[in-house]
């Protein structure tokens, strides 16, 4: 999100103006928790240079200005349970001052917090404590969350409340967690057995297509995948068991003359790293025309 379009915003859970950077790391530090940790739709961003009543006054003489390897540097340092993800960029005004936005992406696996205590003078961040904002107002360094705050982060982290498919995505991001039967044919989740992926019904035991061919054994079949939630299928693949059923590999989008993708991204791929691969597909693929993107 650019200047422009923060500047119409007032400050609320997601965004907060400072008219400088943090002259003590521990008030960076404790800004960044409240506002990753908010209860909000989206990135969150802090903004330099902006004062409360978005008047831009710049950072050029700002004597504490930072570098993004400055922030990356100090958030590795700062011994949190898991590392937030921040981005930050320089850019000018109508007026020609400089801004800082810190954009800090927002993550479903909240609560993020210290493991140990931060302190810069008679400020501490705690160890453990979960800090969050609320409207425009951060939690105070000696205060808490409270608790319904700190519940609602638990739950996203966990996926509960979600609809059964938005459930399953979140379940899909461990790919160690499912276990195996009959092979790789049925799959469920460890801690939540009523998801599973199944092996659906035989499409064409003679798949060919260019791509398929390439591999040491040519012969391929295509089949359904299904994601299932107790007795309800939520979501039906179609994918490709190639060099004799080596990879079982979701079927790719021609992009052109040769050459076919795979999204990184997508359920399907998120499907793949759970079965049993003779090879990693992001090695073996491209090889054989498929980009995984």
């Amino acid at each position: 999100m650019r200047l422009s379009d923060l500047l119409i915003e007032d400050e609320c859970e997601w965004l907060d103006f400072k008219e400088n950077f943090h002259d003590n790391n521990v008030k960076l530090l404790h800004d960044i928790i409240c506002l990753v940790n908010a209860k909000a739709d989206g990135d969150r961003y802090l903004v330099f240079g902006v004062a409360d009543d978005k008047k831009i006054v710049g950072i050029e003489k700002d004597e504490n200005k930072k570098k993004s390897a400055d922030i990356q540097d100090l958030l590795k340092q700062s011994n949190f349970n898991r590392i937030p993800e921040v981005r930050l960029d320089y850019e000018k005004s109508e007026n020609n001052y400089e801004i800082a936005i810190l954009r800090i992406l927002n993550r479903p696996d909240k609560p993020f917090f210290l493991t140990k205590d931060k302190k810069n003078g008679r400020d501490i961040i705690r160890a453990g404590v979960v800090y969050t904002r609320i409207g425009d107002t951060n939690i105070s360094l000696s205060d808490t969350a409270p608790e319904d705050h700190i519940e609602l982060m638990w739950r996203e982290r966990f996926g509960m409340g979600l609809p059964p498919l938005r459930r399953m995505l979140k379940l899909l991001d461990q790919p160690g967690a499912w276990e195996k039967m009959d092979g790789d044919s049925y799959l469920y989740h460890r801690d939540f057995p009523e998801y599973k992926i199944i092996e659906g019904k035989e499409i064409n035991s003679n798949f060919v297509e260019e791509w398929s061919e390439k591999f040491p054994d040519p012969h391929a079949s295509s089949l359904y995948v299904e994601l299932w939630y107790n007795s309800t299928i939520l979501k039906r693949s179609m994918f490709v068991l190639v060099d004799g059923a080596r990879y079982m590999v979701p079927l790719p989008e021609r992009i052109g003359e040769g050459k076919w993708k795979i999204k990184k991204n997508s359920i399907e791929y998120k499907i793949a790293r759970i079965y049993t691969q003779y090879y990693p597909l992001e090695k073996i693929l491209p090889v054989n025309g498929v980009e995984i993107e």
